[in-house]
Formats: structure tokens, C-alpha cells, sequence
């Protein structure tokens, strides 16, 4: 098993990617949901993963239809390297975001991250999605650990979004931009930095 196979994998789980146990014979399967506008994208996440992977990977490709104008792609993909990621992104056979999972994704995790739930809000950075409010505290005091200061937002009773710093969001851009795909380029350049 390659230690870069589950690090890149894991950290497609952080975003869009979703790993279960599927099938009659309960393997772990790795789920990639995408607008079929971002098709290159999802293409480059395959070819990266078969590149790393020690073995063969099962890879479906389809088309979900939506009410919308554009489709979602989706992208399923099982191999042996699974079995690691399924361990560390769902502990007791629940999904959950862990500090030891975030630590093995490293500064990709932030880029993949970013990449699927990051958005800029005026000088800040935003995180938000489908975290419960434990995972965003754990992501906010990781991001902060790696030098990048962020705080959890909510309404009083729940978080809802991580927030990073004014004055760490450009070093974040920094340090992620040699890791985004040059079709997502497009998430680091809406935001102008103002010294």
C-alpha cells in the first residue's frame, strides 16, 4: 500500500468524495460527485490515484441527471489502498473527520479542501459544508497548527463554517497553489490581496 495513495485519496474525502463499504462483499469504494462542468478535473483526480495506487484500481464513470441545464459526473473507484482510507476517514464504521486523518493529508488535504468547500468572503476565507460541528473545530485547529489562523463561526448553538484569518489567507493561497489542478485554478484568484 503506498502511503501517497492514501494521503491523495484521503484527502478527496475532505471535499466532494465520499469513501463506504458498498457491494455484496462490503469493499471500500471511493465516491466523487462533480458538475459535468468540472470533468477534467474529475478525470485528473482518477488518472493521479492509478498513478499512485500499487495494483489495479476498479474505476466506474457515469452520468447522474439533474433538473438543472448541466448533469453531475460521478466517479467510483475501488482498490486495495482503500481499506486504509476507509479506516482512517470512517473510525467505528462512522464517517468522521479526525485530527490523526487530517495530519496523513497534509498540505494536499488543505488544497482538496479548499478546492471543493473554500470560497473567499471579502478579506477572509471560508470553509462551510457538510462537517458536523466537532469536525469544524478539529479543521480549524489543524489549519491554525499548519500556520494558517482560523476560528470556527456559528449562531450560538452550532458551528456552521471555519474561518481563516485575513492575514493567513494569502499564505494558505500560497502554500496550496502548486498542488490545485490547473483546471481549478479559478478558487485562488478571486480574492485580491490588499496590503
Amino acid at each position: 500500500m503506498s502511503a501517497k495513495f492514501v494521503a491523495r485519496a484521503l484527502s478527496f474525502t475532505l471535499g466532494k468524495g465520499v469513501v463506504a463499504l458498498k457491494g455484496a462483499k462490503k469493499r471500500p469504494w471511493l465516491e466523487i460527485v462533480r458538475p459535468e462542468t468540472q470533468r477534467t478535473y474529475l478525470d485528473h483526480q482518477l488518472r493521479s490515484l492509478r498513478k499512485l495506487h500499487d495494483g489495479p484500481i476498479d474505476a466506474v464513470w457515469d452520468i447522474v441527471p439533474t433538473n438543472g441545464f448541466y448533469d453531475k459526473e460521478r466517479l467510483r473507484l475501488h482498490g486495495e489502498g482503500m481499506w486504509r482510507v476507509y479506516e482512517l476517514r470512517c473510525p467505528h464504521d462512522e464517517p468522521l473527520i479526525t485530527r490523526e486523518a487530517l495530519d496523513v493529508c497534509g498540505i494536499q488535504g488543505v488544497a482538496a479542501l479548499w478546492v471543493d468547500q473554500g470560497r473567499f468572503v471579502g478579506k477572509y476565507g471560508k470553509i462551510g459544508g457538510r462537517f458536523k460541528c466537532d469536525e469544524l473545530v478539529t479543521i480549524a485547529e489543524w489549519l491554525t497548527d499548519m500556520g494558517f489562523d482560523s476560528s470556527c463561526h456559528g449562531n450560538g448553538e452550532r458551528f456552521f463554517e471555519v474561518c481563516i484569518k485575513h492575514y493567513a489567507i494569502k499564505d494558505l493561497i500560497n502554500e496550496i497553489r502548486p498542488h490545485i489542478h490547473v483546471s481549478m485554478k479559478n478558487k485562488l484568484c478571486k480574492y485580491r490581496f490588499r496590503m
